[in-house]
């Protein structure tokens, strides 16, 4: 204001001037010549303000024409009888005319003319504007106009016919500084403008003052700690700047909110069909404006808050947002974009193309998103891949792998695309890895026929993969074949890391391996090796072997560790395994509070209904955890929870039948427990002592073959044996039945039967009853 108030002083004394303010949009321009104005005003002088509009660019004299009226409003006389003068009077002639009507009515008195928006002026109007300055220099005549930097181009001209007189003045206005900024906010907030707040302001408005206020607005409109995100305020903020900045400027960020991160000035040239560098002068008019951020150094310049970004979305129609997306992901992948990139754009775009190198990008971007935890983007990308397939064994693997993926958010959700996929299977579309997903799935809600069925069509496994020994499992159950040989030494489990497969090889590989000294010291290994990308089943593995052989301490550990990852954190299912696993943890060490915490999180995370046949794992961790703490109310309300019938010729019922056993045993009905321990006891005998003890083991309890066929209060009494001594003291110690035998030289069988009489006659249940018992 210092420079207006010496122009101002000057044009008292016949000396005029002409002050142009030029700056971005929503850097304060208006404001200040209002400012100019009404400080003008209160020292006696006259004003005049008219803005221009883009509207009206068109009209001959438009604005040098309102500029009149308002005069001759405030007592000048017309310098026309025609109020259609500028219609039919010749130019030169007009602009003498009125040039010597302002004089005459100027009189001696300093007066202000101001034009707003002066880029948007029709051509004769700058004309007249460059016929007076060139004739204000003795008069008390001061013009004020603004310019956005948007519309430079446009401006050119009367520009260089000003700038170089002495008496005119630019004012080039910047955007706020981080102090004047601070300073705003602290103005509005007062006491609740802290250095978050204000950090924020400076970040996301880019001092542009505009911005700033309507982030001020938001955040008194919605007072509390979740307020500091941008909201309506911002959003028409930002609709405002993109209306108020030249086409091309617009059309720009509109184009770079299209390409996001990867909006360098060559691909957003490429898809609007611009020059590059007029794409660079708009991309610097942005970052000047303070809607976007600094490049990049691959060149990309984005938005300086997702808000901003979305705002500029919302202003593109629908249907050339499609348009564009689709164009971009055509771009993307041409430049060696990532596939997760350009699948973005394919599944927002919905054009409904097809063509193999869609499916291929696709299904690369879904194998990125599950690596990533990012379950949602996975599954929209597969989804989208089932519809660009361009024939049908293209489109059958999409809809597999989709399932497979839809399977880690919702079990229930994913068990929709059976029907077709096993049609699919049946009809050949599906390559032998496709079939087995299928059969993953169908054998997780206990369709074993079907199951057994596409198993033939793909012709079986080979026997020594961790599939084979799990469908050895589930066909000894579901179809009542006879028990195969003992298997060899434990293979870590090669089936693919996602789906229900992943989830139940863990345990069948814990089934079927013998445990030996070097396969317990190998599970830290197992886990440091974990990373997303790779299977989560030898993690499942190796924790349960350190559930096996009683480290509850570690199994918490690391399980805390896992949750902490994305990959597993984000995905439903992933969160749920560990989680049951940690649960288990909790219940052998005897904590019985945290086990039920923990598996309540569980089930609140995947509901019993979408676990299948496994719900008897979580089930009876539950059941197994309310006993414990005497809580009948909570082991009634999960035994409670209805349960697949199939479960019953799994071994997932197991554990199930030993929770149900425990609580009517604390309820002192000892019949019905001798019931289910009975039940358990056939089953154990069917499966096989190791499917069953790792059963067991998964629901939190070392297995109790022997338990069945006695009523649950008995008790021997007796004394040990030597050779029964040795065994209780290693299995006190942690030892599996398998390394008990090996060093006592003995059978698998032999321990078995010295364990039955280990806990008739100690009166225990289980290997931490022995080690409670040693104590």
């Amino acid at each position: 204001m210092l420079l207006f108030d010496d122009v101002y002083a000057a044009a008292t004394r016949g000396k005029g001037a002409v002050l142009l303010i030029s700056g971005p949009v929503g850097a304060g321009k208006t404001a200040l010549a209002q400012e100019m104005t009404a400080h003008a005003r209160r020292l006696g002088g006259l004003c005049f303000m008219v803005t221009a509009s883009a509207g009206e660019r068109g009209r001959p004299f438009g604005v040098l024409d309102r500029l009149v009226e308002s005069m001759r409003a405030a007592g000048m006389p017309g310098p026309f009888p025609d109020a259609a003068w500028f219609g039919g009077c010749d130019e030169h002639r007009a602009m003498d005319e009125i040039g010597a009507a302002i004089h005459r009515f100027i009189g001696g008195r300093p007066v202000v003319i101001g034009i707003d928006d002066v880029h948007f002026a029709d051509e004769q109007s700058l004309r007249f504007l460059g016929y007076v300055v060139r004739r204000i220099e003795h008069s008390e005549l001061v013009i004020v106009l603004n310019e956005c930097t948007s519309y430079e181009r446009d401006t050119a001209g009367l520009r260089a016919e000003m700038l170089h007189l002495p008496y005119c003045h630019r004012i080039q206005l910047a955007p706020l500084t981080p102090a004047e900024v601070a300073e705003q906010v602290i103005e509005r907030l007062g006491g609740a403008a802290d250095a978050e707040s204000i950090r924020f302001c400076i970040e996301v408005s880019g001092g542009n003052p505009l911005l700033v206020h309507a982030l001020l607005d938001d955040r008194t409109a919605l007072p509390g700690p979740a307020s500091g995100e941008p909201g309506v305020n911002f959003r028409q903020a930002v609709l405002r700047i993109l209306h108020r900045s030249s086409p091309a400027t617009a059309e720009v960020a509109r184009l770079m909110a299209v390409l996001g991160e990867y909006a360098t000035p060559a691909l957003v040239a490429e898809l609007g069909g611009a020059d590059v560098v007029l794409v660079r002068e708009c991309m610097r008019d942005l970052y000047e404006i303070g809607l976007a951020g600094a490049e990049s150094a691959d060149g990309a310049e984005g938005f300086r808050h997702g808000h901003t970004r979305s705002a500029v979305l919302a202003s593109i129609p629908l249907g050339s947002l499609a348009t564009l997306h689709g164009r971009a992901a055509e771009l993307l992948h041409a430049s060696g974009a990532p596939a997760s990139a350009v699948a973005e754009h394919l599944v927002t775009a919905q054009d409904g193309g097809k063509g193999t190198w869609r499916v291929d990008i696709l299904g690369e971007a879904a194998r990125e998103a599950m690596t990533a935890g990012d379950v949602d983007s996975a599954v929209n990308s597969l989804r989208y891949a089932v519809g660009a397939s361009s024939g049908q064994e293209q489109r059958a693997q999409a809809a597999v792998l989709a399932a497979d993926a839809q399977w880690h958010a919702d079990p229930s959700r994913a068990a929709r695309w059976l029907h077709g996929l096993a049609r699919d299977a049946r009809g050949g579309l599906l390559t032998p890895s496709g079939v087995l997903i299928v059969v993953g799935h169908l054998l997780w809600w206990g369709e074993f026929g079907e199951a057994d069925e596409l198993m033939r069509l793909a012709g079986m496994p080979d026997e020594g993969s961790s599939l084979a020994q799990l469908w050895q499992l589930y066909r000894r159950a579901g179809l009542g074949v006879e028990r195969s040989a003992e298997t060899g030494p434990p293979v870590e489990p090669s089936l693919a890391g996602s789906g229900p497969m992943a989830a139940v090889t863990y345990l069948t590989s814990a089934a079927t391996s013998a445990y030996d000294d070097l396969a317990t010291e190998q599970a830290d290994q197992m886990l440091d090796g974990i990373r997303a990308g790779t299977s989560l089943t030898p993690a499942l593995y190796a924790l349960v072997m350190l559930v096996r052989t009683g480290r509850p301490d570690e199994v918490a550990t690391w399980c805390n560790a896992l949750l902490k990852e994305d990959w597993v954190a984000r995905v439903p299912m992933r969160r749920a395994l560990i989680g049951m696993i940690k649960a288990v943890a909790a219940l052998r060490a005897g904590d019985g509070g945290t086990a039920l915490g923990e598996i309540r999180e569980v089930l609140d995370l995947v509901p019993p209904p979408a676990w299948g046949i496994v719900a008897g794992l979580p089930l009876s961790v539950a059941v197994r955890a309310a006993t414990d703490l005497v809580d009948p109310e909570a082991a009634r309300t999960y035994l409670a929870v209805p349960v697949p019938a199939a479960m019953f010729d799994t071994p997932f019922v197991l554990p199930y039948l030993h929770a149900l056993g425990l609580y009517h045993e604390a309820m002192g009905h000892p019949q019905s427990a001798l019931t289910h321990f009975r039940s358990a006891a056939e089953l154990m005998a069917r499966w096989g002592a190791d499917a069953a003890e790792v059963a067991s083991t998964t629901a939190g309890h070392a297995a109790e073959p022997a338990r069945a066929e006695r009523p649950a209060e008995a008790a021997d009494g007796g004394k040990l044996t030597d050779a029964e001594q040795r065994v209780a003291a290693l299995a006190a110690a942690g030892n599996t039945n398998r390394q008990i035998a090996g060093h006592l030289r003995i059978t698998v069988s032999t321990v078995e039967q010295h364990l039955t009489k280990i806990y008739r006659k100690l009166n225990v249940h289980s290997r931490s009853g022995l080690r409670h018992h040693r104590r």
